[in-house]
């Protein structure tokens, strides 16, 4: 009887009126029902170039479709949404409004949409608090597989009370799924890691940071007995009962690939330098601490050390939450994609660690006076903040702009905000915040 249960779970669907008619872009902010199977073309202005982010102003269904050059199919390894919670708030930078079925429809059609770009062991994380929580599960089931489910992570977004409430609410919900099931998601995230906290850079290696552990193994071994002399001119032999970590020729190997750390300013023994990938880590848990991942305060914070003279994004969320995320589902060099990225934390956060990564923001002021600007700090390397001291962040990298225009509807367009009506939208170069016309 149990097993028959379990076989159903997959017929159950979750119904409301115009299900079956897409919910498409009209105008900056606005959205239509449109008719069945209808697929309208928005135009793009612009062109990527290849750069390790690109940034794509317009709708997110808008945004997949338009241009089929714009995201490779197969190569996102990981999509994070921060979509509006639809907590019939109004903010600054956007309204948290929107009827129930208009809210599912714009949901599942920008996930059905992603489908066809994601990797065999890719993973998808929808962010939420109470308000559709429980809704976005069974839209999830719906387009994924109720069997694609890894977990649903509690985050602490803040550490303060609320007192006129009857509950103060402190976490949102991330339901993670994966396509190719937990099981073999399992086999490709990474685990977290043991002490984190001791992971520095204290000798600015480009390989980012590290911790160390002795060089040497317990027992007696003869091809591991040998001196090794310290930058500091100090003859040492391995400690008694006990061998160098490895033979002679493997530890000048390790020394050529700057492996080898003497503290003590070059006079202490030898410690072999790990870094994250090499360090065995910890499987994640399903409650995530504000004082490991962060707080909306805390992101709040952070921007406004950015900009100081600014009005700060909303709800922006803070790169540590974001940093675990993309460190659980992806490696260096993979494409992360972000379907509202707001102020960009999915962004500047997946640049510092090396990753690609594309942000869909719909909102030309947000992407004009926020993320843009946010980026050009983190590539000019003047973004102190987040998680630049744990990923030991100088500055680099590019990006490029691309605007998707709806169909129906006017948007506001990027390059009139940007460099004036007649300039085409932008590429950002290595190491630099200023704006130049991509040519």
């Amino acid at each position: 009887m149990a097993g028959e249960l379990m076989g159903q779970r997959g017929d159950v669907a979750l119904m409301w009126p115009n299900k079956d008619r897409p919910l498409l872009a009209q105008g900056t902010a606005g959205y239509y029902w449109g008719q069945e199977n209808e697929a309208p073309r928005p135009r793009t202005l612009g062109t990527p170039d290849g750069s390790q982010g690109l940034v794509i102003c317009g709708d997110g269904w808008d945004a997949l479709t338009a241009d089929p050059a714009l995201v490779e199919p197969g190569a996102v390894r990981l999509l994070y949404i921060d979509p509006p919670f639809n907590t019939g708030s109004t903010f600054a930078d956007y309204s948290d409004s929107m009827a129930g079925p208009m809210w599912l429809s714009m949901l599942r059609d920008r996930l059905e949409a992603v489908k066809p770009l994601l990797s065999p062991n890719a993973s998808i994380w929808v962010h939420l608090d109470d308000s559709e929580v429980h809704r976005a599960r069974c839209v999830l089931d719906e387009v994924f597989g109720a069997d694609s489910f890894v977990a649903s992570i509690a985050w602490q977004k803040r550490t303060t009370r609320e007192s006129r409430t009857a509950i103060s609410v402190n976490h949102d919900t991330i339901h993670v799924y994966a396509p190719s099931g937990p099981r073999s998601w399992k086999r490709h995230r990474n685990l977290l890691l043991k002490g984190r906290g001791e992971l520095q850079n204290r000798d600015h290696d480009p390989r980012g940071p590290w911790t160390d552990a002795p060089f040497t193994a317990p027992g007696y071994r003869p091809n591991q007995q040998y001196v090794i002399v310290t930058p500091s001119g100090r003859r040492l032999r391995p400690p008694s009962g006990r061998s160098w970590y490895a033979t002679e020729p493997a530890y000048r190997q390790l020394l050529e690939d700057d492996r080898i750390w003497f503290p003590k300013d070059g006079a202490g023994s030898p410690r072999l330098k790990l870094f994250a990938h090499q360090v065995r880590g910890l499987v994640p848990f399903s409650v995530w601490s504000a004082l490991e991942t962060g707080t909306n305060d805390d992101a709040k914070r952070h921007l406004q050390a950015l900009f100081p003279h600014k009005g700060v994004f909303a709800t922006p969320k803070p790169e540590e939450l974001m940093e675990r995320i993309i460190h659980v589902a992806t490696d260096p060099g993979d494409l992360v994609l972000d379907l509202f990225a707001g102020s960009g934390t999915t962004a500047t956060t997946a640049h510092k660690m090396g990753r690609r990564w594309v942000a869909v923001e719909r909102n030309p002021q947000t992407v004009a006076k926020a993320l843009l600007p946010r980026v050009n700090k983190v590539i000019a390397g003047t973004d102190p903040g987040g998680i630049t001291p744990l990923v030991g962040w100088h500055g680099g990298g590019s990006y490029s702009v691309v605007q998707v225009l709806p169909s129906k509807g006017r948007a506001t367009r990027l390059n009139k905000l940007l460099l004036g009506p007649s300039s085409p939208l932008i590429r950002v170069p290595d190491s630099t915040t200023t704006a130049t016309k991509a040519g």
